[in-house]
Parts: C-alpha cells; structure tokens; sequence
C-alpha cells in the first residue's frame, strides 16, 4: 500500500497539482447520448478552489444541457493513505438526488476514477461512470466522463474542454 506524507504532496505532489487549479475557467461542454453523436455542445464556466488547505480540490460549474440551466459541484482528492484519487459528484441533470462517489485504483499516476450509477430499470445491473482529469498545462484542462456498461463496455458521456479564465 502506498503512502504518501500531505506536507510532501502539497509541496511537489498531486495537491500541489490541484491547488495550481485554482481559478476562475470557461470552456465547451459536450455530451453523448449514444456513442458517437453528440447530443449537445454549449458553453459551460467553472470555478476551481483549494479547500481546508489544500486537501481538496472543489469544482463548481454552469452551463446548459439542451437549452435548459445545468449547475454542479465535485469534490476531488487524493488519499495520501491509500495513495488512490477519489471523488464526490453531484449536478442537476445527471445524478438526480444521488451522489456518485468514485475512486481510482491505488497507484494510479493520474486522476482516473469509476463511480456507479443505477439506471432506474427494475432488475438492471449498475452501470459505471469513468472519469479523468488531464491537465494540459496550467491554463487548459479537459475533463472526460465515459459511461462503463455492466459488461464493462465502455462509451465517452462527456466533456469539458476547460481554459483558465484571463
């Protein structure tokens, strides 16, 4: 099991990586319905902030979803523990009244993390929901979330095509 000490990490680690994140951002959002066609593209402003220092990265975003109002808000860290990335994630067009909790694997170099969601079908299995954080530099960053079928057939759901606000 992999351990990392906070005071290391927040110095030259994964939280010094998130708290460089912190800032207002403004983007292209889409999302698939079926793979392959995107059944909507609109903008989207977010706002990242370092929280009870520097331990968590807090995300809170805008935008629409087929002409109707889309808000939401996720809470990303990285156990230093476990040395696994894990997430709590809430919005008003996907997760209902739910909250989806996800986590990586332990030792995964990068945020990459798998939640599971419940289809609202009577005898379904639940599906996963993948997400990853690829940090270009520190003006541009893409979130991309990929519905995970229970048979682990995987399709991109969505994307958030982020740059730092000036």
């Amino acid at each position: 099991m992999a351990k990392f000490k906070f005071s290391e990490s927040v110095s030259n680690g994964v939280h010094k990586k998130f708290m460089e994140l912190a800032g207002e951002w403004e983007g292209t959002a889409k999302t698939w319905f079926e793979p392959d066609v995107i059944g909507d593209e609109s903008p989207v402003s977010g706002k990242f902030s370092s929280v009870l220092g520097g331990r968590f990265l807090l995300h809170e975003y805008n935008g629409s979803m087929q002409g109707k109002t889309l808000e939401g808000i996720s809470i990303y860290g990285f156990d230093c523990m476990r040395g696994i990335f894990q997430s709590a994630w809430i919005d008003s067009f996907h997760m209902g009244t739910a909250i989806m909790h996800s986590e990586s694997k332990p030792g995964a170099e990068s945020y990459n993390v798998m939640g599971h969601y419940d289809t609202n079908e009577e005898g379904t299995e639940k599906w996963g929901w993948r997400s990853e954080m690829q940090i270009i530099d520190k003006d541009n960053v893409i979130l991309t979330a990929y519905n995970v079928t229970p048979t682990g057939d995987e399709a991109k759901a969505t994307e958030i095509i982020y740059k730092r606000k000036k």
